[in-house]
């Protein structure tokens, strides 16, 4: 099959760089054996050398991976903030949404380290809670027994989100 010099041309760079399909390449090979302006053409781009950095494939899924790690980290503490923040009002009842969806993330966030985030959502609403209660009403007994209740449910709500968590990483195991 006779082939014009244009289409050779263009298939050149794919056959030298090896992406061309084999019948890209036999057309190429059988081409150039009776044309010598693209046999000078595919020689002359064997000297070319295509300067491409080394991509190291475990550098991008590492880069991936803490980009995912460090989103889900922003929204964790985000979701435990405004959590948190909603105690002290009508909107605290969202956090039976709230804090299991914390506790999933954050066992899928975390892994083995789970547990650190049931006692940061503790530490953290404890806080929140003593602080209120001590600008609003000054400091009194109540101040500092209260926050242990509220936040006891809050992090009880968390401890659920993580065996829910837990179950579903099961489940879904052991259909693989």
């Amino acid at each position: 099959m006779k082939i014009s010099c244009e289409v050779v041309l263009d298939l050149i760079p794919l056959v030298k760089d090896g992406v061309g399909s084999s019948d890209s390449s036999s057309l190429v090979n059988d081409h150039i054996k009776t044309c010598e302006s693209c046999r000078s053409e595919f020689e002359a781009f064997e000297g070319v050398k295509n300067e491409q950095p080394d991509i190291k494939d475990e550098k991008i899924i590492f880069d991936i991976k803490r980009s995912i790690f460090i989103t889900q980290l922003i929204i964790l503490l985000a979701g435990a903030i405004v959590g948190v923040a909603l105690s002290n009002s009508m909107g605290m009842f969202y956090n039976f949404l709230i804090m299991p969806i914390i506790g999933g993330l954050g066992y899928v966030t975390f892994k083995k380290k789970w547990w650190l985030v049931p006692a940061l959502v503790f530490v953290l609403s404890y806080l929140w809670q003593f602080i209120s209660g001590i600008v609003e009403g000054g400091f009194a007994l109540e101040a500092l027994y209260y926050p242990v209740f509220i936040s006891s449910i809050y992090t009880f709500l968390v401890f659920l989100g993580i065996v829910i968590s837990e179950l579903l990483h099961f489940t879904f195991k052991k259909e693989r």
